[in-house]
């Protein structure tokens, strides 16, 4: 008696393979394995068509057997500052989205902002992991120290979220942070605020984001009429001892200063911590904004007002970049940038006349 073939209800996980899900679809072991790939040669309803039918049978993609075959691991890293801070975790989530969609895994890997970390964590994904590309914040560094620079980084894939180098051709996903830089400073504007400080953290002092919006907050106060003043651009060590710091508030009470521009969230809720400590009501006497919509500006009282521009999206498409990318090397460089928005709390009210 011919022996009967299981169904795919009948047969064991451990036992589906790719063939069997050839079979059941009815189209070639090339047609599947493109299809889960999510690759463009195969159209939209057959994707689809055959990933339900894998999922149904219950098929999980060997990627041992499968990294044998390409040369590929089908692991990405994702180099960032912290994992503690609201942002990075968005973009991670939104990374590990897309590429549990497309076959591949995210690594995780922490430089506190330290480019001798980052250069460490960057040399153990290619070296020893061998991760296919990374996604990366990249950690502030002395002109031209960053690893990125060396040329066995430049030829491997990568994406910059959020900071980048300018005189790096690299494929990157950035907010418009001089839109950002002049959406929050008008805001301020608006209110009637004229003495407007921007406030940055110091460690960040060349990054891109911080130029980008340090050059927004004065586009929009030139654009009012009003000289930016050198000496309202203040950076501000925002892991200082508390009696180092107060001297912030001094100089900005001295200076006339009504509102604050906080470079990102962290910046601007330490600013808020230091005027409560110094008895200087918050928005009363001072308004403060800050950029980026992070978890904490929401906790803090008043709540902050900030721009958002959709971390968990940036990190969605920097994945979809990295795999086209190493799915099709010779496609063009890539840049989004995403447009930040106002989210208006309690921390800004109209100037005191």
């Amino acid at each position: 008696m011919p022996k009967r073939r299981s169904t795919p209800e009948e047969t064991s996980l451990s036992e589906i393979t790719i063939k069997d899900v050839a079979l059941a679809a009815g189209v070639s072991v090339a047609t599947v394995s493109k299809a889960l790939r999510g690759a463009d040669r195969v159209s939209g309803e057959t994707r689809k068509r055959i990933a339900a039918l894998a999922a149904r049978m219950g098929f999980r993609a060997n990627n041992a057997a499968r990294s044998l075959v390409t040369k590929r691991s089908y692991l990405l890293g994702l180099v960032t500052a912290s994992i503690t801070n609201n942002f990075s975790a968005q973009v991670y989530e939104g990374a590990d989205s897309y590429a549990a969609e497309k076959g591949y895994g995210i690594l995780l890997c922490v430089t506190e902002d330290n480019y001798r970390k980052e250069r460490q964590a960057l040399e153990r994904l290619r070296l020893e992991v061998r991760a296919d590309g990374a996604i990366a914040v990249p950690a502030p560094a002395p002109a031209g120290k960053s690893i990125f620079y060396e040329p066995s980084v430049a030829s491997w894939p990568y994406v910059f979220v959020t900071r980048h180098f300018p005189d790096l051709t690299s494929d990157r996903v950035l907010c418009d942070d001089l839109k950002g830089g002049m959406l929050l400073t008008r805001h301020l504007l608006d209110l009637g605020h004229r003495r407007i400080a921007f406030v940055y953290d110091s460690l960040h002092a060349g990054c891109s984001h911080v130029l980008g919006r340090r050059q927004g907050y004065q586009a929009a106060l030139a654009e009012a009429g009003i000289k930016p003043d050198p000496e309202l651009m203040i950076a501000l060590d925002v892991d200082s001892p508390a009696e180092t710091s107060h001297a912030l508030m001094a100089q900005l009470e001295a200076k006339g200063v009504t509102a604050v521009f906080g470079h990102v969230d962290r910046t601007a809720v330490r600013v808020m911590q230091l005027a409560r400590e110094a008895g200087i009501d918050v928005p009363g006497r001072l308004s403060i904004v800050g950029f980026g919509n992070l978890n904490i500006s929401e906790l803090v009282s008043p709540p902050l007002t900030t721009a958002d521009y959709a971390p968990r999206e940036m990190g969605r498409l920097a994945a979809r970049i990295l795999i086209d990318r190493l799915e099709r090397p010779s496609t063009a460089r890539h840049q989004i940038v995403m447009e930040p928005h106002l989210v208006d709390r309690a921390s800004t009210a109209k100037a005191r006349k």
